[in-house]
């Protein structure tokens, strides 16, 4: 509950403004920085990533307790807290091919 306490205001700003590091807002680091705060404070680990047009990479990181984190990072090295949460979930594969 504690982790939903620090980024929730990130989170209403995510679909609002546009991400930039002179928002004071927004939580921007250092990927590596950030990677690492993730990973000790909240033991969440890249799960998935995808590259967005202007090479910014939108990564998801996930504990096995279900918090979550989504970051984008920028092609200069910082990435910003775009969105956190709860209650992580996997949704099962699509089956591929013909059906029997």
């Amino acid at each position: 509950m504690r982790k939903l306490a620090l980024f929730a205001p990130l989170a209403a700003l995510a679909f609002t403004a546009p991400v930039t590091t002179a928002d004071a807002k927004t939580v921007c680091k250092q990927r590596t920085e950030m990677v690492q705060i993730l990973s000790r404070k909240f033991n969440e680990h890249q799960r998935s990533f995808g590259l967005q047009n202007d090479r910014r990479i939108l990564e998801l990181y996930v504990s096995a307790e279900g918090t979550w984190t989504a970051i984008l990072s920028m092609p200069n090295g910082q990435s910003c807290v775009v969105a956190a949460g709860e209650a992580f979930t996997t949704l099962p594969a699509i089956p591929t091919g013909e059906p029997a």
